[in-house]
Formats: C-alpha cells, structure tokens, sequence
C-alpha cells in the first residue's frame, strides 16, 4: 500500500464506502479521524513517501492482527516490532522465531522487526533467527548498570544526583551512541535522547559536532534517523542537519498499548525538511544469510535481491 493508495483508502472513508464499517471505527487501536491524517496522507502522496511505521509494538494488548487492521483503516503502513534482551519477555532465539512467525501469521507481507536491548545481541542471536526479520531497530537508552547487576535505563533516572557531572556524563554517553552505531542495525531511535534531569541541558550537551558526529555515523552505515510521534527527540536542528548531510528518515510511534499516538510530529518533520520519497529509508529484502560472526543491519553476507513489494505499494 503506498501513501496514495491510502490517501483514496482516506477518500472512500469520507464518503462511507470503506471496508472498515462502523463498529470497526470505534475500536481503540484505529486512528480517529482527524485533520492531521488527512494532511499526513495527502502529503505523502504529493511527495512520494510510503510511510510506515517502523516503531511498532507488539505489547500492552497491541497484537499483529491490530497492526494489519489500523493499516487497512489508515493507509498508514503497519510493521511488527518487539523488544529482545536479557531482561525482556523475548530474550533467546526460540521466542524470536514464534514472535516472527506469530506476527507473519497476521500478515505475511507486513514487515516484523526486533528492537535489541543488549549490546551483544548480534552474538546472542544466530543467522538463521535473524534471516527472519526485516529490520533491526535499537535507541540508546539504556546504558550502564545498575548496583544490583540490572541494566539503567535512562528514562527512569529522576535526579540529576544519579547523573552526576552532566559533561562528563555526556562524554560517556556519546561513546555510547557511536558503539551501537557501529552495531549492525537498520533504525537508530529516539536519537539525541536525554534523560528528563537533563532536558534543560539539550542544547549545552547536544552540541552541533557531537551531533554530527552521530550523523555521519548513521550516513556511513545506512542506518535511518527515526522521527518519532509525541517524542521531542530529535530537536529540529539536529532533523535540519541529518537532512542537510544526506540522513535516510523512518517513522515511528513507539507504542506502549494498542492506543494510536498523536502523528503531529511526523507531519511536521516532513514540512520543516521538506522531506520526498527519496529522503525515506527502505529496507531490502534479502536472500537466507550465511552464518557470519556480525551479520550487517541490511544483511551482510546476503545476496540483496528486488525490492518487495507488498500489497498495493509501489
């Protein structure tokens, strides 16, 4: 489905000829119509953009079956994402393959995706498990441990106390940011995230070369910068300069239940930037990967074949 077949998808809706009856309107997982959906998928279809989203759970009531259905309502493209760690629900290969095949089950053409919280995952996780997804998505907002041996994660620090020198905090986290870089993943999320003690501080601590410095990283690897629905992160000078130095954009909510999310801020981005379908990251479809050590966010060591195509996109 591409931005311009939902955007008539939109059109048979005003006009009560959608498949999705009314009934099917009033579920909670479907976006309610609204101005801003209606600008979103008018837009896209102007500029040539198939927006999906990539930030996607399956959690909280979300299920792979809502996913297709708020994709049919919207136009707006559906994916299947979890998390995968240690101390997650999926945290071995076994639980990767029934999440993949659960979310296939709904949907063979919707892309399904991990979000890895471990720094080693690419170790914890074979080829052939791998193979079975679409894309690797990971944000930086978890670092370091905590005294009892669990991992910090960064949006639960209250105090600036637990930070301790926000500059050389920052010098540790930027190191941080460019290790899972140079990880072989596909979307880096939430990018230029602060804790909520260091809000204040974006500007002084988010300076224009560490942020370009995590740019050309993410330019170098082909790895998308995520804009993210309700999210202040990225800041517009950080999307204005990812566009200026050649930055591929994904899309994403980062859902914690089934409840769609405000997309005020992809419509945005796409206006500030001026965003077109070239601009938009893609991933490729991939021939079975033989085993390597680390295999590559777009398949490294896998022969790269036509891109695919899923029902209705172009």
């Amino acid at each position: 489905m591409h931005c311009r077949t939902g955007f008539i998808a939109l059109v048979a809706l005003n006009l009560g000829m959608a498949a999705c009856a009314a009934p099917c309107a009033e579920a909670g997982h479907l976006y309610p119509k609204s101005r801003t959906i209606d600008f979103l998928l008018a837009e896209c279809a102007n500029r040539g953009i198939t927006i999906t989203d990539w930030h996607l759970h399956i959690r909280g009531g979300m299920t792979p079956e809502m996913a297709v259905t708020r994709e049919k309502a919207s136009g707006i493209l559906s994916s299947a994402m979890e998390n995968h760690g240690r101390e997650w629900d999926i945290f071995d290969n076994a639980r990767l393959v029934a999440f993949a095949d659960a979310a296939r089950k709904a949907n063979p053409r919707m892309p399904v995706g991990i979000q890895v919280n471990d720094r080693d995952w690419f170790r914890q996780i074979d080829a052939a498990t791998r193979a079975r997804f679409d894309y690797i998505l990971a944000d930086t907002m978890i670092m370091g441990r905590l005294p009892d041996g669990r991992d910090r994660r960064l949006w639960l620090i209250k105090d600036i106390s637990d930070i301790g020198d926000p500059e050389e905090w920052m010098e540790m986290y930027m190191a941080h940011n460019l290790r899972i870089l140079d990880e072989p993943i596909s979307i880096l999320a939430n990018p230029t995230y602060l804790p909520k003690p260091l809000y204040h501080l974006y500007d002084r601590l988010w300076t224009d070369a560490r942020m370009k410095a995590v740019i050309s990283k993410a330019v170098a690897r082909g790895i998308a910068i995520e804009i993210q629905a309700e999210s202040p992160f990225p800041s517009p000078r950080f999307l204005r300069m990812a566009k200026a130095m050649g930055a591929k954009f994904s899309f994403g909510t980062n859902n914690f239940n089934p409840a769609p999310k405000d997309l005020t801020r992809w419509l945005d981005a796409i206006m500030w930037l001026d965003l077109h379908g070239e601009d938009i990251w893609k991933p490729m479809q991939k021939a079975p990967c033989v085993a390597s050590a680390v295999p590559s966010a777009e398949g490294k060591g896998c022969r790269p074949v036509n891109g695919r195509t899923r029902q209705g996109e172009q």
